[in-house]
């Protein structure tokens, strides 16, 4: 299978000298790799230039979906490996992925993991997001129902029948290209395709971008659902099953929100303390395995840490979720009131 690399890049740099150099270091190399630039303001496209890639640079950025939607428009391979410019593959990571198309005809989406470990230690914030990642996704590993775009591959037929990403999502676009595939492909995860990421290291921004991506999904994830076609022809990948809900996050977000909820409470009468106590003991108790590895590679004081932004972590997500759903549901309700009523004539 000839490979095609395809790299979304806007603005990285720090890190897109690693990425080519891992991506042309692998064996056997890809039949080709493109760079789409995305309107950077960097020096993103002299380092490009350093390599011999296809590169295609956009006037204005236009956002990771149309960016990918570029480069595999542009490829030539039978399989589309995507990986973001901030992630420098391990050696055999794309072998690894040709070997799973192969082994497993179904799969239409094969996907890696973070390493434990980021490209770039930059501190506490990012220590927690990529032990996180990596946890979560290594957990994943073999079949699974979400898909995320980071470093995985794709059959480019699979790819055109799906119809590229959907180019108004600057956020969750990977987990609603996902919901359109075909139920009769499967989403693998491989613990063989390792990246290590250079992620956000700073709290701000990382529950900026956790809030944006949670009011993303629930309006191009959660609430699509409610208007999902039913399948007809067979061909259709509408009819794709949803991906299986993370009890253990529902749990924590859920918690996490009424504990904020329930804190005034404790205004009326001291005994009514014992609920945000019992609610944070629940999202301690849901997240119980990511704290119990956090603490075997980090140690006592890590696990504090962890705790604490798990939680916050967690609220974060509920507002956006809440926010997220509620917009949805308020133009649903307007979409409604809008459709003009047929009026059937009296004879």
């Amino acid at each position: 299978m000839r490979v095609s690399v395809v790299v979304p890049n806007y603005n990285k740099e720090r890190t897109l000298r690693d990425c080519l150099s891992a991506v042309y270091a692998q064996t056997p190399p890809p039949a080709e790799v493109i760079v789409v630039d995305d309107a950077s303001t960097d020096r993103s496209r002299q380092i490009a230039a350093e390599f011999p890639c296809t590169l295609l640079a956009f006037d204005a950025n236009r956002g990771v979906s149309a960016a990918r939607n570029a480069g595999a428009g542009r490829a030539g391979g039978e399989v589309l490996f995507f990986v973001d410019s901030d992630i420098a593959l391990a050696p055999g990571a794309l072998a690894a992925a040709v070997r799973t198309l192969k082994a497993y005809p179904d799969c239409g989406v094969v996907q890696g993991i973070y390493d434990l470990h980021p490209l770039y230690d930059d501190g506490p914030v990012e220590a927690y997001k990529t032990l996180f990642e990596h946890f979560w996704r290594r957990r994943a590993t073999g079949l699974t129902s979400t898909t995320m775009f980071a470093l995985t591959a794709v059959p480019k037929e699979v790819f055109d029948l799906v119809g590229g990403f959907d180019e108004r999502l600057r956020d969750a676009e990977d987990v609603e290209f996902g919901t359109r595939l075909p139920q009769r492909y499967t989403i693998r995860v491989s613990d063989e395709i390792v990246g290590r990421h250079d992620d956000v290291d700073r709290l701000r921004p990382y529950l900026s971008e956790l809030f944006r991506r949670a009011v993303t999904y629930a309006g191009a994830v959660v609430a699509t659902r409610w208007d999902r076609p039913t399948a007809t022809s067979g061909e259709a990948p509408a009819d794709r099953a949803p991906h299986q809900v993370d009890l253990g996050s529902v749990v924590g977000m859920v918690s996490s929100g009424l504990t904020v909820a329930s804190v005034p409470l404790i205004l009326l009468s001291p005994w009514w303390a014992a609920l945000p106590v019992t609610l944070i003991g629940a999202a301690v108790v849901a997240d119980r395995h990511l704290l119990a590895f956090a603490l075997r590679h980090r140690g006592p004081r890590f696990l504090l840490y962890a705790a604490g932004l798990r939680w916050l972590t967690h609220l974060t997500e509920f507002l956006g979720m809440g926010i997220g759903v509620s917009g949805a549901l308020l133009r649903r309700i307007r979409a409604l009131g809008a459709r003009p009523t047929t009026v059937e004539s009296r004879r």
